[in-house]
């Protein structure tokens, strides 16, 4: 099992010519002493601004919310491609024929497969975990830091969310492959496209600017701060619940199409084997 973790780790750990661990460690350090460099409790006046309650609000620490913002999206996104680059490979060496003839489980290429997407959350978690701790310790006290620490509860949703779209497409790439799956997956991505384009053309764009309010969700994630901590720590386990489900799902519908491949053999002429 270890083996084929490691086979899907070196899979993905290049982005281009550059190595994902490597570029994920430079960033997180940049990312850190930029942060004490250049913290929101200095007072430089070019920088400093007043919100509509009259509050006083550093754009420093607002970029750092933002990188933050973008860095778990990017996560998300990362994650989000990984599950059909390891099949693809797989597929393109033909391992799974391979993998047949070790001496593992017959669901060990299965879970391998969920247990490196489990196990690749957690570490982008912790690695989440660094830079919400980095933008809140550094944040001047007000809307932006009450803004960082709710948007670092929402990691551990984050991390749910990606395994969740995991679990959704790892049963379609294994048991479909690629190019099946693809399909499946770039049909329903244009089908919410074309959702929002026509919200953006027919809908009532009015709806958004009075319901889309950040101040107003910050303040409403204060009021009810106990109830958000709540669903962002039971979100992940929530899911596990479904990752795993979706990985007996997945075992299920393997093993049939592998039985019903050797009762073919089987019904099959022996001069036609």
């Amino acid at each position: 099992m270890g083996g084929l973790l490691y086979k899907d780790f070196v899979s993905v750990n290049r982005i281009s010519k550059v190595k994902l661990t490597w570029l994920l460690a430079v960033l997180t350090v940049f990312y850190i002493a930029l942060r004490m460099a250049f913290p929101g409790t200095a007072d430089i006046k070019a920088f400093l601004a007043e919100n509509e309650d009259g509050q006083a609000v550093n754009l420093i620490d607002s970029f750092f919310l933002i990188a933050l913002g973008l860095f778990m999206v990017g996560i998300l996104g990362l994650m989000n491609g990984w599950v059909a680059r390891i099949v693809e490979i797989d597929d393109k060496n033909k391992i799974r024929g391979y993998i047949s003839a070790l001496p593992l489980g017959k669901n060990a290429y299965i879970a391998s497969k969920y247990i490196f997407m489990a196990v690749s959350a957690y570490v982008f978690m912790s690695i989440s975990y660094i830079w919400s701790i980095s933008c809140v310790a550094f944040c001047r006290e007000g809307m932006i830091a009450d803004a960082a620490q709710i948007l670092g509860g929402f990691i551990p949703v984050f991390a749910g969310f990606s395994l969740f779209l995991a679990a959704i497409e790892l049963p379609l790439f294994i048991l479909l492959g690629k190019e099946k799956a693809m399909l499946i997956k770039v049909a329903f991505i244009m089908l919410i496209a074309f959702g929002i384009i026509g919200f953006l053309f027919f809908g009532d764009l009015s709806w958004v600017d009075r319901h889309v309010n950040i101040a107003a969700f910050v303040k409403w994630c204060e009021k009810y701060r106990m109830e958000v901590a709540i669903v962002s720590l039971l979100s992940p386990l929530v899911v596990m619940i479904l990752y795993y489900g979706s990985y007996r799902i997945t075992c299920y519908f393997a093993g049939r199409r592998k039985a019903n491949a050797k009762h073919f053999l089987k019904c099959l002429p022996t001069t036609c084997r």
